[in-house]
């Protein structure tokens, strides 16, 4: 089996985005290619690989083993809703209930790589905590949910050395 690589992984978040019923939009890249989308169909999740990944080296068997540091992004728009839920601070718009439902949405995809649920990470293991952390008033003060730090391992099974000539 190959290395898996970092689109293989990109692809499987798209694939699940599809898979799951409230999610309406993918991307990929930099918080600033987020920012310059034009987001139409909220939630969204964005999958930002800006962060550093690392070859994890063993004295047994060197450099066998990748971790992918990556960030999930999941987002949905807030909208007025005057006395919604009656709740001071929150109560005029949606806020409460879109921070709600995009933890739950940010769960749906740890547990779904975690229990591999799914049959498309048998190959990846999510390894250490997870931190998930709240934003607000982004994207022209509207949108808010989690992002979600995670390390995903795999395997470095590529043996074959390309030679390096000069």
């Amino acid at each position: 089996m190959a290395t898996v690589k970092i689109n293989d992984i990109v692809k499987r978040f798209k694939t699940l985005s599809e898979l799951h019923p409230s999610i309406n939009n993918f991307g990929c890249g930099q918080l600033d290619d987020l920012d310059n989308q034009d987001v139409v169909n909220y939630p969204y999740l964005w999958v930002l690989l800006d962060n550093p990944h690392n070859l994890i080296y063993s004295e047994d068997n060197g450099y066998r083993a990748i971790e992918f540091n990556i960030v999930l992004r999941i987002g949905d728009k807030k909208s007025l809703q005057t006395g919604y839920e009656n709740i001071g601070g929150i109560g005029k718009d949606n806020q409460l209930d879109a921070t709600s439902n995009t933890f739950q949405y940010m769960l749906d995809f740890i547990n779904t790589i975690s229990e591999d649920s799914l049959d498309m990470f048998g190959d990846v293991s999510l390894i250490d905590d997870v931190s998930i952390e709240p934003f607000f008033n982004e994207g022209g003060g509207d949108d808010l949910g989690y992002e979600a730090s995670i390390t995903l391992r795999v395997k470095n099974d590529k043996v074959c050395i390309n030679p390096l000539t000069v």
